[in-house]
């Protein structure tokens, strides 16, 4: 009897295994079945939002398309072929209107290229940056408007005195590059004591001096901006004599550069009134930039030496493929940067017109 009980309890424990094992089963099933459907429910939501997105952005593009061809339609333009001078911070925007975004600002007497005017409003369309920009009628001008001198009542005639001050460019002064053996005489010397600067100072005898260079004047469309790098030297010293060695570089940039040149002057004198200013001819024969120079050396009662029998002539220069080994043997080929500046004997035929007027 008791046997049979135990049989029958072992039965009903098997069963009751079965059972359990058959509804886990079940239930995993369940679970696993609902999951996939939340997972497809997601996946048709993303695919959803994802069409909707894109749908969206078709539309935007197309909008934007519409708005673009408007807005060509809107504005036309006449063309035109000028060159005008920006007024005081000339504003460049972006489209053809006073809201439009700016994209700059031009600087006075900036030199602007006109290449069409707005046929619905009171713009022009510029060239600038290797792109295109807009500015107002009112922000530019046919005319050069003279930039003020950069004059100051905080500065004063200086009580300090030294004999003699050389403006000028790279012939005067040039800083050492990878392209010259120099560091910072007259570009094209083998030694500082061959350029011109050194070579009048020798042979004159002066016990103080200075050399600095003003080629970025040269190049401005905005020299008189241009003009306060002289300060170190004009407003701290008072020199018996100041030589101007600028101009071989004004070539293409010769907008008002007699104004900007008797600027210069101006400026000079007014922290050096008793200086004796000499004008040196310059070494490349540019003809207009050399009238223009004596033109206004003549107007300001300034020495004028000319260089007239040593311009163009090639044993004075540098000659692109000539080469010059340094004291440490370093090789240097002439290139197009150094070909055509003085060479030694170049510099020593400047000084000794120089060293003449002197």
């Amino acid at each position: 009897m008791k046997k049979k009980i135990v049989i029958t309890l072992w039965i009903s424990l098997f069963a009751l295994i079965i059972a359990l094992g058959f509804l886990t089963v079940q239930k995993n099933k369940q679970e696993a079945e609902e999951r996939a459907r939340i997972e497809k429910e997601q996946e048709e939501l993303r695919i959803a939002e994802e069409e909707a997105a894109q749908a969206a952005k078709l539309k935007a593009e197309k909008k934007e398309s519409k708005d673009s061809s408007e807005k060509k339609d809107k504005y036309t333009f006449s063309k035109m072929e000028a060159t005008y001078y920006a007024q005081s911070k000339a504003t460049v925007r972006q489209e053809p209107y006073d809201t439009a975004e700016i994209i700059g600002t031009l600087s006075l007497d900036s030199r602007v290229s006109i290449v069409g005017k707005c046929k619905q409003t009171d713009y022009y369309k510029i060239k600038i940056n290797g792109d295109y920009g807009y500015v107002a009628f009112e922000d530019v001008s046919k005319e050069y408007l003279p930039i003020p001198l950069p004059i100051s009542s905080s500065k004063s005639v200086p009580s300090a005195t030294k004999d003699i001050l050389f403006i000028g460019n790279s012939i005067t002064l040039y800083p050492a590059t990878k392209d010259w053996w120099g560091s910072g005489w007259g570009c094209g010397a083998t030694a500082p004591e061959n350029d011109y600067v050194h070579l009048t100072v020798a042979a004159k005898g002066y016990s103080s001096f200075d050399y600095m260079s003003l080629r970025s004047w040269e190049f401005s469309s905005t020299r008189n901006y241009e003009l306060d790098d002289l300060d170190p030297y004009i407003t701290k010293y008072q020199y018996g004599t100041i030589v101007i060695e600028l101009g071989e570089n004004v070539k293409g940039h010769e907008s008002h550069f007699k104004e900007d040149l008797t600027d210069m002057i101006t400026y000079i004198k007014t922290y050096n009134p008793n200086a004796r200013i000499v004008m040196l001819d310059n070494f490349w024969a540019y003809k207009s930039i050399i009238s223009t120079k004596k033109e206004v050396a003549s107007a300001n009662g300034i020495t004028y030496v000319s260089l007239s029998d040593i311009q163009g002539v090639q044993d004075y220069m540098l000659q692109a493929g000539d080469q010059y080994t340094t004291p440490d043997g370093t090789v240097y080929t002439i290139g197009s940067f150094l070909a055509g500046h003085p060479n030694d004997a170049g510099f020593a035929a400047i000084a000794q017109h120089l060293i003449g007027a002197l």
